[in-house]
This record gives structure tokens, sequence and C-alpha cells, in this order.
């Protein structure tokens, strides 16, 4: 299997576990495949990694790891290809949704 093929079923792999329920396995895949993602020097792979780690802590509750994993995506993407990709808008839609659901739980405990 090539470190490609690797990384791709890592990270499916991980998604799966997380749509499971199972955050603590899809965070440990995601780990894996961004260590791969890295050794390969592929920041758009590793943007992509990136960024469902931040939907993994979103999803889990954890505001401040996912803005920062997905701040880290953003930075990954543009130096794999440039602002206004696709990959980056999505990464910032991401970004986005989560300033907007931080915003609206302050709002909500006042």
């Amino acid at each position: 299997m090539s470190n490609l093929q690797r990384l791709g079923m890592l990270n499916r792999e991980a998604m799966k576990a997380f749509n499971c329920g199972k955050v603590e396995d899809a965070m440990f895949q995601l780990i894996q495949a961004g260590r791969l993602a890295r050794r390969m020097e592929s920041p758009l792979h590793e943007a992509k990694i990136r960024n469902n780690i931040g939907l993994v802590h979103q999803g889990s509750g954890n505001v401040e790891e996912a803005r920062i994993s997905f701040r880290l995506a953003q930075k990954s993407a543009v130096d794999g290809a440039g602002e206004g990709t696709v990959l980056h808008k999505v990464i910032a839609r991401n970004l986005q949704r989560l300033e907007q659901e931080a915003q609206g739980r302050r709002v909500d405990a006042a």
C-alpha cells in the first residue's frame, strides 16, 4: 500500500469512527494521518487532515482546539495551493461556523 493510499484509508476510517461516536479512535487515526502527510511534505493533504481534526474537536465540544486546527488547516491549504481554492473555502466556512456557534454559546450563557 502506498503512503497516499494509507493516508486516504486512515482519513476515511477516522471519519467513519467519528460518525459512529468513537472520538478517541477517530482522533488517533487522524493524528497518524497527519504525521504521514507531514512526512510526505504534502500541505494539501495536511490541510484536509487538520480540517477533519477540527471537525472532530468541534463535534466533541472542544472549541479552542477546533479553532486552532482550522487555522492550521487554512495555513496549510494556502501554502499548498493559495487562497480561494475549494479546500481553502471549505476550511474557512468551517471556521466561520465554529465562530458563530461559539458566539451563540456566549450569548446563551448570559
